[in-house]
């Protein structure tokens, strides 16, 4: 029988998430023997910027609240950009890396400039999009030494002309979607033969707070919604999990590894597909709403 697969997938979004929330990630995988895919931010955390989503995205406030934000991510993220700098999260950080990466886990690209992705990727021009996508890709190659093997975009958001950016750099696969399985993306009516691997579960941020889930009930939520058959992609948050829900991620761990579920990197799962990936069917990304979010994001429709 076939062991049940879960990809874990590590969004870091903030200079605190980075220096904070990663090494406690670290710690709570190794303890555990699990290997997971870190997808970075490397330019300047403007998570402060954030707060005009207030005025321009219905549902923001009220999932801030409900996610308990301030304690989560603490006053100085949240004052980053705006009241306070804006560090360079990428700076000084190589021995972080290559602790990542000496203990096993993949290092992919999650952003040059976070918020500045999520709120205007979708206004972008093509060239702008692509120039964004540019400089992640030469402050990883900086960084890291090569480019990334895999890319996982902000909030969920993703473009043909951002795509297209990432395969000529060479990227391997995107993790850019909400779905169900993987797939190759049709991207504004163009097929692009980039390995898709989307989130299929939802993210703690999503359900915290609703139907009066707490951290508590987390483990049992996400595991009464994984696929024994079909590859599960769990996205979670150095900001969240590697913080305030450190300890609650810890149990999810336990639990699955009691089970005999299997946790892979998100690499791995692509060099186990048929031509690493390039004969997955072709899928229409669209864009949608999804429950606990604010905003659309991209889906596999």
């Amino acid at each position: 029988m076939t062991a049940t697969v879960l990809a874990i997938k590590v969004d870091v979004d903030t200079y605190e998430g980075t220096r904070e929330g990663v090494p406690r990630l670290m710690e709570i995988m190794g303890e555990r023997g699990v290997s997971a895919s870190f997808f970075l931010s490397l330019g300047p955390d403007n998570s402060g910027k954030a707060i005009w989503r207030v005025f321009t995205r219905p549902g923001f406030l009220a999932k801030q609240l409900r996610t308990k934000a301030p304690s989560a991510f603490g006053w100085r993220t949240l004052l980053r950009g705006t009241l306070l700098p804006a560090p360079i999260i990428g700076k000084d950080l190589k021995p972080l890396t290559d602790s990542l990466q000496s203990s096993g886990h993949e290092v992919g690209l999650h952003a040059w400039d976070h918020v500045y992705w999520h709120d205007r990727l979708w206004k972008m021009t093509p060239q702008e999009a692509a120039a964004e996508v540019e400089r992640g890709i030469a402050a990883f190659r900086d960084l890291i030494g090569g480019i990334p093997q895999g890319f996982a975009a902000p909030a969920w958001r993703i473009n043909l002309a951002s795509a297209q950016a990432l395969k000529d750099a060479g990227v391997v696969y995107t993790a850019a979607t909400r779905g169900q399985t993987p797939f190759r993306p049709v991207l504004e009516g163009q097929e692009l033969d980039l390995p898709e691997l989307p989130t299929t579960l939802p993210t703690a941020d999503e359900i915290l707070g609703r139907d009066g889930i707490g951290p508590n009930d987390l483990a049992d939520y996400w595991l009464d919604r994984m696929s024994d058959s079909d590859l599960n992609v769990l996205t979670i948050h150095a900001e969240m999990e590697g913080r305030i829900l450190a300890k609650n991620f810890a149990d999810f761990l336990d639990r699955i590894l009691a089970r005999g579920i299997r946790v892979e990197r998100l690499i791995d799962v692509v060099q186990t597909l048929p031509r690493n990936g390039h004969d997955l069917p072709w899928c229409e990304v669209a864009r949608a709403e999804i429950p606990g979010r604010s905003g659309r994001v991209s889906v596999q429709a």
